[in-house]
């Protein structure tokens, strides 16, 4: 994969709990990093896909292909992508595409 085709900005943000001061916690929303990416929407045809993962509507979800980065973990229980303004669920672990340890890629769902 050519780098030109890392065209598309994206937002990794992370949900954790921060003290508030008087003895409890807030849910808060740190922006983790941002990084250039291959968005690509999955069509409707990638059957399988969807229901293995569990997926109503294939048009609000999309395909991430990014640079893997050794400073970063991604963790589908915490973190979430935004791209474009709109917030995607982490569906699937991040794999490694071709086993060359330098291109990872994820699903994500459109949040409501």
């Amino acid at each position: 994969m050519r780098a030109r085709s890392f065209n598309k900005r994206i937002e990794i943000w992370n949900t954790t709990t921060v003290s508030d001061g008087f003895g409890g916690n807030t849910v808060t929303d740190v922006l983790v990093t941002s990084s250039w990416a291959n968005v690509n929407t999955i069509n409707g045809k990638s059957s399988t896909l969807t229901t293995e993962l569990g997926i109503l509507e294939a048009s609000s979800t999309i395909e991430v292909k990014m640079r893997k980065r050794e400073d970063l973990t991604i963790d589908i229980d915490t973190m979430y992508v935004k791209y474009r303004s709109v917030k995607y669920v982490i569906k699937s672990n991040p794999t490694n595409v071709g086993f060359k340890d330098n291109i990872i890629q994820f699903i994500a769902t459109r949040s409501d």
